[in-house]
């Protein structure tokens, strides 16, 4: 695809966005009214959905996250019978306000760049979280001082989310200090599970857990190795995230290579000889091979013979 098409595509989507934005602030303006149209939300939820949909295809990630999140409010209202009062608008809108800029921003002249995107979509989560757990508490039969004070609890778990990290660090340094073995393997990677409860609204906080979780999963990978780049990630991630700096936060090389490592079974280049007898082949075929290989091969082999044929 020429840098043309790429253009012109992304000229559509964001004159479809657009649209779809319009749909979305009609709706939210009066959302309280709104709720009473089965159709007006339907069409707000399938509105965030298209948005979702595109900006993914065209690798769009802050905008696909953003519209993701409004999507998922819109289908807690779409399911639920809930008394919108203007807390639950006005943070809606606040949500439309987030889409519609970063939407805006790909019109600009240097487009949207997927730092400044990303940075746009952090600062925005507290605004959905406080949201999702609004309407959570409002479907539940509270009230949205009862949901303030969740959001307080909430943000002193966030408050303490650092030493929580640097407690559960300290308990995997006793377990690779223990030694290898598949005991503490299976512990170390639950801990990282655990770690992974602390904070899961950070997308780059799981793809660290991952990453460490594939790590320890490989057993060619001595402790020596491991504990080094795990504990140091991980632990320079929990205080960025406490800092409020999660735009900071990368997967290291480091990381990255031992996460990738090749598994524990390593694969020699060998001299392969084939069975004479076409039912021995056919058998080796159907035990070496996965379905979508084998029918990968049947197609060759059909393409071989009419090949032969016409020869």
């Amino acid at each position: 695809m020429t840098s043309e098409q790429e253009e012109r595509i992304k000229q559509l989507f964001i004159m479809e966005a657009e649209e779809h934005l319009v749909t979305l602030e009609n709706g939210l303006l009066d959302l309280k009214s709104t709720m009473s149209d089965s159709e007006a939300i339907n069409d707000m939820f399938r509105a965030a959905h298209s948005v979702k949909g595109g900006a993914a295809m065209l690798g769009m990630h802050s905008v696909k996250k953003v519209a993701h999140r409004l999507e998922d409010c819109f289908k807690i209202i779409k399911e639920n019978s809930i008394d919108i009062d203007q807390t639950i608008e006005s943070q809606f809108l606040k949500g439309h306000d987030i889409l519609k800029d970063l939407v805006e921003r790909l019109r600009g002249p240097y487009g949207l760049r997927e730092e400044e995107g990303e940075k746009i979509v952090q600062n925005a989560l507290p605004i959905f979280t406080e949201l999702e757990t609004n309407l959570n508490v409002l479907i539940g039969g509270g009230s949205i001082a009862q949901s303030n004070a969740v959001a307080t609890e909430n943000e002193k778990v966030k408050t303490n989310f650092a030493q929580q990290v640097k407690d559960q660090l300290k308990e995997m340094l006793e377990l690779f200090k223990e030694g290898d073995s598949p005991d503490s393997r299976k512990q170390l990677i639950e801990s990282c599970d655990g770690l992974l409860q602390l904070h899961k609204k950070t997308e780059v906080w799981e793809t660290l857990i991952t990453a460490s979780q594939q790590a320890l999963a490989n057993s060619k990978l001595s402790y020596q190795i491991l504990a080094p780049v795990i504990i140091k990630e991980l632990y320079q991630a929990g205080e960025l995230i406490e800092a409020g700096k999660v735009e900071e936060i990368v997967l290291s090389k480091d990381l990255k290579e031992i996460a990738t490592s090749p598994k524990a079974r390593t694969y020699e280049q060998k001299k392969v000889t084939l069975p004479k007898d076409p039912k021995e082949l056919v058998r080796l075929i159907i035990k070496s091979f996965d379905s979508r290989q084998k029918e990968a091969i049947a197609k060759l082999l059909v393409k071989h013979v009419k090949s032969s044929r016409n020869s």
